[in-house]
């Protein structure tokens, strides 16, 4: 015979909640199925069953207010084989990221869906192994470890720029050649789901560590500054925007209160006096379509044409397969990195956006072109013109 306290842990059992800080839920069991979020990236609130294998899963953002770019990852699996629906939803937020299903969180495809205005709809049919759903590819703090400690390549050093909020590194790449004053600053990741920009700086920056001619004389000439991943805690938490302090990183270029940016900002003083100069900064993201958000050339920045003579060039180079849309744009006191750049030191800054959809080749093809045609401008770029004249 079931006691009674016996019978009231077993129904506790039946729908279990393990908790996370900032009421993210690490797993829900259900006797025949569980959902777990318990991997770097994953991201699950709550669950609710709502019929016979009917399930609501619940993905709340780190905090409010916060850009509606709902993020959810998670790991299913069941006991036997069958037949699910889910429902996925957020907290009244319309979806951003389509859903994309794995076996091993490092092959993904897209999953049948339906969707509303709530969110998506999903009948999954399961086997004896984890399937793993998110609304992008999951690249963990791990990928960038491995990326980086990866490169070898002379007069390229791994390096730690320091601490994130929760004590994570920050590495870069920097790469210095004796002599050179001229300098190229690269970050990615600021807000963790936007994986097309990180799909995109990847490969963008091997091209310029590659071994082409045009890559070594480039590096020849330019120093390089490169972060691709400023957020760590972000990533590892899978939160939708912000860093683990609940702040969007690209709106306090300006206040630097955040660790991730004075860092950034602290390096830059550091390394930047009257015999090295900073030539641009780039700034890798995602949003729903391939745009560059560029800097007017009547801003206070020289050379002015540079990044139209670029993505004209960048056009002219892909104009049977790729709509280049050039959107320059002042953002005065909004703390934006490419505004922070401007400002500060007088030069051009691009934020490169990919949309969430884009293929993923064409991501990669894009960022070859857009690479080798930026070295091809830079080193066409006399030193002086670099500086602003008094008749600017």
């Amino acid at each position: 015979m079931i006691t009674r306290p016996l019978r009231l842990f077993s129904l506790l059992l039946l729908t279990l909640f393990i908790y996370l800080p900032g009421g993210v839920a690490q797993s829900c069991e259900y006797p025949s199925v569980s959902f777990k979020a318990d991997f770097s990236g994953g991201h699950l609130s709550r669950c609710k069953q709502l019929g016979e294998r009917h399930y609501e899963l619940v993905f709340l953002p780190e905090n409010r207010p916060v850009n509606s770019s709902p993020w959810y990852a998670f790991e299913v699996a069941t006991r036997s084989p069958q037949t699910l629906k889910l429902s996925l939803t957020f907290d009244g937020d319309a979806p951003r990221y389509l859903p994309k299903i794995s076996r091993d969180k490092q092959h993904w495809h897209q999953i049948v869906f339906q969707a509303d205005s709530l969110g998506f709809h999903i009948e999954l049919q399961t086997d004896n192994k984890p399937l793993w759903i998110a609304g992008q590819e999951i690249l963990d703090n791990d990928y960038y470890d491995k990326w980086l400690s990866g490169v070898k390549v002379k007069n390229v050093a791994l390096i730690e720029l320091g601490k994130s909020t929760q004590g994570r590194s920050i590495k870069g790449l920097e790469s210095k050649h004796q002599g050179n004053k001229e300098w190229l600053l690269m970050i990615g990741r600021q807000h963790p789901p936007e994986i097309t920009g990180a799909l995109a700086m990847q490969p963008f920056v091997d091209n310029i560590l590659g071994d082409s001619d045009l890559a070594k004389s480039f590096r020849q000439r330019f120093n390089l500054l490169i972060v691709p991943n400023l957020n760590p805690d972000g990533v590892e938490l899978g939160n939708w925007r912000h860093n683990a302090s609940g702040i969007d990183l690209n709106r306090d270029w300006n206040k630097f209160e955040q660790q991730e940016t004075r860092l950034i900002n602290y390096y830059l003083k550091t390394l930047l006096n009257d015999k090295n100069k900073l030539v641009m900064g780039l700034d890798f993201h995602s949003t729903k379509e391939d745009v560059f958000y560029t800097i007017p050339a009547s801003a206070a920045i020289a050379p002015k044409n540079l990044v139209t003579d670029w993505l004209e060039d960048v056009q002219n180079r892909s104009k049977n397969f790729f709509k280049v849309r050039n959107k320059p744009g002042n953002a005065p006191g909004r703390g934006v990195f490419k505004q922070y750049i401007a400002d500060t030191f007088q030069v051009h800054a691009v934020t490169y956006e990919m949309g969430d959809s884009t293929n993923r080749q064409l991501i990669k093809h894009m960022a070859l072109v857009t690479s080798d045609s930026l070295m091809q401008t830079l080193n066409n770029t006399p030193p002086d013109s670099f500086y602003m004249q008094e008749n600017q």
